[in-house]
Formats: structure tokens, sequence, C-alpha cells
């Protein structure tokens, strides 16, 4: 069986992409998977909880914590209180009982194995009505006499509406501010550490002061006493600082060891670390490993956003030998010493979940339902969110993390700034699975560094597809329904990959799929923005509304796309377009288009394949029907034949 590999063409940045080899199966990395088709793929068996999510037994009641349903109390100290005691016993299920309960402030879970359930999302309500200080600005954390150190989170919140900036000052002289920016969208919060306060300054007793200012040269201001004490020499290190706030915030530490070099290249394929030194690592240890945006990478992709997490993913280690440190999977992406890749260990927060429950904010604010960060092996299963504030369910950064058999519907805010995501950020190895979203912006969506993982068996409905930003890489989108129509911030497009020009994205990175998927846009079907090297668009049916089935630009190239449906309402445009002149080794088999201008390809290259594409008039009435693979789930085929 001849095995169709994307591998880097003339266009294609040598070394970038961590290519792979022809021909035969014995040349391919440990990180590939021969599918049954004859075409090679990334391995996805990692995603998801390993083992899958497990049945947790339960070990307390909110009810025997204070909380009672249907009183219009706040239940938010009851919940937090139970949530502490459940893993202070070591984990458990903290059951919620039917009724409707109240959150007036966000719960925050530190501990592993905690897991919240409800008795359905018909029967336990969580209504979160944590809104904006009246005030104009408070403190969320610390509160009013605290002791704080160097690990300490502080954050600041200010009503979001006309907020122009966020200064905070001690005993008077500013040491933080943020001030608004091009994509401020609803920025209502300030967070920092301790370390930020408390560099240079005496401890004891200081004045904390937090200052928000508005249109119109308005300004609110609120004062604290708190009184610093920094750490022991030596003294162990806690920073629980989530990414981002939810109603149900689950957090793990952030990363505080030691940046350890890279003394060789890690290649796409290893599971060897060799480190410059490897000291205070060992088996069972969390690392993340990074290799820097330099100016060498961005001249190379042509990067114009100058933030963010690009080249990123996080392991277990299995053994430390010297100065060589052995990780549980095979690294997808090279990681080379010339842009001082590093690891980090940390403490992710784990074996954690939601389940069973509707959860609903009612003001309008950017927080979001349930976080998980810093998480690996962490759940949403049958859990119905509406209106959040930015996103349902997120997780950033976490590791083998499942969000399954729920619902999200619309989102306070769908305007700029990263808002109404369904998917995965800064996430590897995750599993979406039986999802259903109306009135999203961008969904299913993945961004900033985010591999791995999969979307799939899920119905999105008022949203788009995307690649958003960060050289997101092997990525599988399956046999999802999109159907992108505007007008809740959509971009129009079926599919979206940003591009590198994109000075708050940045491109994205190798060998995304799309398998099996149907989907309506008012434009076109999949927009790759440039750099995209070796996709892979199969099986899918893609009806467009104004504009090609497929447009690349910027040196997007490798790419098979074989056996779709192209439905070309406009009359005019034709099934594919390549933008500019630096994409090849595009390979266009046995397409099915429909409509259109009667042209398989159209503007300023070739194809280099051009096999069995089938371009036929547009029905008058019915759409074309769907394709029909013979593995109608390359993921569900993976599991099946994986080799560990």
């Amino acid at each position: 069986m001849k095995l169709l590999l994307v591998v880097a063409t003339a266009g294609a940045v040598a070394g970038l992409w961590g290519e792979v080899h022809p021909l035969v199966a014995a040349e391919l990395t440990p990180a590939d998977f021969p599918g049954p088709d004859g075409i090679v793929y990334p391995d996805w068996t990692w995603a998801g909880v390993p083992g899958g999510i497990p049945d947790v037994p339960v070990r307390a009641r909110l009810s025997e914590f204070g909380a009672k349903p249907n009183d219009d109390a706040d239940d938010s100290p009851a919940l937090q209180r139970a949530v502490d005691a459940v893993g202070a016993r070591g984990g458990g299920a903290l059951l919620i009982e039917a009724g409707t309960y109240y959150l007036d402030h966000p719960v925050i879970i530190t501990r592993d194995n905690v897991v919240i359930r409800g008795e359905g999302p018909e029967k336990t309500r969580l209504i979160n009505r944590y809104g904006p200080p009246e005030s104009g600005v408070t403190f969320f954390r610390p509160t009013e006499g605290d002791e704080i150190n160097e690990d300490t989170w502080v954050e600041v919140h200010c009503q979001p509406e006309g907020l122009n900036a966020i200064r905070v000052l001690v005993d008077g002289k500013q040491v933080w501010s943020r001030t608004r920016s091009a994509h401020w969208g609803g920025t209502f919060a300030g967070k920092m550490t301790g370390s930020t306060l408390l560099r240079g300054r005496p401890e004891g007793p200081h004045e904390l002061k937090a200052v928000a200012e508005f249109d119109g040269g308005k300004r609110a201001e609120t004062t604290i006493n708190v009184v610093f004490k920094p750490l022991p020499e030596g003294a162990p290190r806690r920073r629980h600082m989530p990414s981002f706030l939810g109603a149900l915030t689950f957090v793990g530490q952030a990363p505080l060891g030691p940046r350890l070099l890279l003394s060789a290249d890690a290649e796409r394929g290893d599971t060897e670390l060799k480190l410059k030194s490897a000291a205070g690592l060992k088996r069972g240890d969390s690392l993340i490993l990074t290799a820097p945006a330099t100016e060498r990478w961005n001249r190379l992709v042509q990067n114009a956003c100058k933030w963010g997490s690009y080249r990123v993913n996080e392991y277990r280690v299995e053994a430390v030998q010297g100065n060589t440190v052995r990780i549980n999977q095979p690294l997808r992406l090279p990681f080379p010493v010339i842009d001082r890749s590093y690891v980090q260990r940390y403490e992710p927060i784990r074996r954690c979940g939601v389940e069973g429950l509707y959860l609903e904010q009612t003001k309008k604010l950017w927080t979001s339902g349930v976080i998980f960060s810093y998480a690996w092996e962490c759940w949403a299963r049958d859990v119905h969110v509406r209106k959040c504030g930015q996103w349902p369910v997120y997780t950033t950064p976490a590791k083998w993390c499942e969000i399954r058999d729920c619902r999200f519907d619309e989102a306070w805010y769908n305007g700029g700034g990263g808002t109404a995501y369904t998917g995965f950020q800064r996430a590897y190895d995750c599993l979406m699975e039986n999802v259903h979203t109306t009135k999203m912006r961008h969904a299913p969506c993945v961004q900033w560094s985010a591999s791995g993982n999969v979307i799939r068996k899920s119905t999105f409905v008022q949203s788009d597809g995307q690649w958003h930003a960060g050289w997101t890489n092997e990525n599988l989108f399956e046999q999802c329904v999109i159907d992108a129509a505007q007008g809740t911030g959509s971009y129009g497009h079926g599919f979206w990959a940003s591009p590198p020009n994109d000075t708050a994205h940045g491109p994205n990175g190798p060998r995304n799929v799309v398998y099996n998927c149907d989907v309506v846009a008012p434009k076109n079907g999949l927009w790759m923005g440039g750099m995209n090297h070796g996709w892979l668009i199969l099986h899918n049916r893609l009806i467009c509304g104004a504009g090609p089935g497929v447009v690349m630009q910027k040196n997007s190239d490798g790419h098979l796309i074989a056996h779709n449906v192209i439905v070309l309402k406009d009359g005019k445009s034709p099934s594919i377009r390549i933008g500019t002149d630096d994409c090849d080794g595009v390979r266009a088999i046995n397409n099915r288009i429909y409509g259109g201008n009667g042209a398989l390809l159209g503007g300023k290259a070739g194809l280099t394949e051009d096999t069995g594409n089938e371009l036929r008039p547009l029905p008058a009435e019915v759409a074309p029907a769907r394709p029909t693979p013979a593995v109608p789930s390359i993921f569900e085929w993976q599991r099946a034949h994986q080799r560990r």
C-alpha cells in the first residue's frame, strides 16, 4: 500500500516542520501513524483522560456544608468549604443535590481528585451572580489584613464599561499597570504575583491601592492594608494563579522551578531530551517543554505577532539518567538548541471534574463557566453552560483533559479580544466529544500552541471552526457539523487559520487535519492564512455561499485535499484558490465539485497532483450528499489499532 506522506517541498523551510520521510513505514517517526487508507496521520491515541473518565464515588454532599437549594442565598461560601474539605480528604465527588444554587463569588479548587457533581443539568442548577464591583474597583484578592508573599495571587476587578486603565500602588508608588489596547475586549481584571509588590520592600505592613480609570477622566480607587511576609530561604513555592477566572476554577501550580536548557536538538519523534543539567528532575515529574519565539524563528515563519505561546508541549518524566530525560510520548515538533529550548517542572492539578449540572451567568462580566488551568487529566461531562462571559468550559494550560456530552449556549461577549470560544488553548492531547454549541464565536477552536487535540462528533451552530493563533499543530477536527452563520462574531468561513502577518495571532503550524466534517459557510469552506504545512483535508462536505472551497496563501504547502464534496453557490469561484506563488506540493484527489466557475483551480500556483476530480453543475434544490468514507472515524480506527 502506498503511503501518502506530506513531506517538505521547495517552498518549505528545511528543519522547520520536523519532516517525515516517504515510502516505507520503517522510515517514519514514532509520532506518525499510518492509516488504513495509505495516508500517514499524526498519532491521536493520546487524546483524552487516560483510561477514560473515571466513576468517582461520592465523598460529601453540599447540604452538609450549609447550602440550601432554592432560597436565593449565596451558596459560594458553602461550596468553597465543601471542595476544600473533599480535597483535604484525598478527593472524591461532591454531590450537589437537585435544586437551584447561587454563586456570588468564584469558587477556586486547588487540590487533586475533586469532582463537582450535580444530579443532572435538568435538576442541579448553579446560577453565577458574580458581577463587577459597584464601587468601580475592588481587590478580588488578597483581602484586608492578609499576609502575602512572593507567590501570592493578587487580582483587581473593575467595572468593564468605559475602562481604560488599571493601576496598583504600594505605599503610594505605582508598581503595576495595564492600559487599553487593540484587543482589550471585555477586560475588567488585572493580576500579578506578590513578587511584583514585594520587590525591594521591607517585611511588614503596607498599603495597597487599586485605581481604575474610565472614559471622561473618571477614576475609582480602593485601598487595603496587608502584611508582607517573604518566604524563608529554601521554603517550598506555591503559586496557584489561574490563566483565567471561572465560576468554577480548577488551578494547579504555575511553573516555578529553573528553566533547564536543552544541550542537543530534540527532533520530531524523539522520546529523550538531553539537557545541560537535569538537576532536581525525577520520574513522574510534569514538564513544560518550550522553544521560545526567537527572532530567528519569527523570521523563518514570517510571524508578526511577537507575543504568545507557539512551540510548547507538556510531558511526564519516565526516567532520568545523568542529564538525559526520557519522556512518556514522542515529540510532535522539533525543539532546537539554537532557540534556547528548555524544560521547566511544575505541579498541575489532576483528576478533577465537573459533571451533571447546569451553569448560567447572569451578569455581563468577562469571566467563564469552568476553567481548568495548569490541569492534567481533568474533565467536564454532561454540563450545560448558558451565557458565559468569556468561555463556557476552557482548558489552559492543560494536558489529557476531556470535554464530553456537554451543551454550551451563547455568551455575554462576542466581540474582539478572545471570547466565546469552544475548544483548547495551550492544551495538549485533549479530547472534545459530543458537544453542542449555539451562538458561540469561534467553535471549534484551538489556539496558542495547542497540539494533538481531537474535537469530534460535535455540532457547532452560528460559529466558525478555527486554528485561531499560535502555531497550533496536529489537531484533528472529525465528524463535526458546523454552521458558520455570521452574527455572533464568526468570520463567515467554515474554517479559518490565522495568517503570519497578523500581529495579534501569528501563523499556525503543520499537520492539522479535517476529516469527515459537514460545513455550511457564508464564505469559503476553508481559509488558510499561510505557513500551514502538510494539512489533510479529507472526506468533508463544504457548502460555500461565496468563494472557493479551499483558499491558501503565503507558503501554505504540502497539503492533501482528497475525497471531499465541495459545493460552490456563487457561480464564479474555483474549488481551490492558491493566492501566492510560494505555495507548492498541494495535491487534489477524487474531489467532487458542484457549481462555481467550472474550474478546479484558480490563483497563482499549480497543483502537484490533480487526479480523479469531478466538476459538476450545481443542483437546483437538494445539496449533494456527504462523502461516506470507508473509515468514518480515523480517531476510533487509531484507538483500535494503537501500538502501545
